[in-house]
């Protein structure tokens, strides 16, 4: 059996019926929570010491809380508005374009330069980022698909 566009539109309507100005920001907040209780676990019971990258000539730092908060709050909020924008302007392709976008950001902003700290570190922030990712990018698609 052909499975067509409408099909597909349909069993994404069918995944959740809470509205998008409801799981949007409940994704963010999993996100952010995600996101403490892995730093939590990481720093306090595990007791290592995360490192922030050397750039723009300020050498490595330790992992501050409210950095892990911005990052985790922020890009998910530039997001979201550029899906609203998307949805807005282009709203058969929002979604298409919004995910593209999203991996391009994505990927681009995981750390492969570790100037100053070690392979475990760029892979600890490596999920840091992956972390926020799974969290908000299938509810925000999940919704979007829904509005068109």
């Amino acid at each position: 059996m052909a499975t067509t566009s409408s099909s597909t539109r349909r069993s994404a309507r069918c995944l959740t019926k809470a509205p998008a100005r409801v799981l949007r920001p409940a994704a963010i907040g999993i996100a952010l929570l995600a996101n403490l209780a892995y730093m939590l676990v990481l720093t306090d019971v595990a007791g290592y010491d995360l490192r922030t990258p050397a750039v723009f000539g300020r050498p490595a730092q330790p992992i501050l809380i409210s950095v892990v908060i911005a990052a985790s709050v922020v890009p998910p909020l530039l997001g979201w508005g550029l899906l609203e924008l998307l949805e807005r302007f282009v709203p058969r392709r929002a979604t298409v374009i919004w995910l593209a976008l999203t991996a391009l950001v994505l990927v681009g902003g995981l750390p492969y330069n570790g100037t100053g700290i070690t392979t475990s570190d760029q892979l600890l922030l490596a999920l840091m980022h992956l972390i926020v990712g799974a969290a908000v990018i299938p509810a925000f698609v999940i919704t979007s698909l829904r509005r068109s």
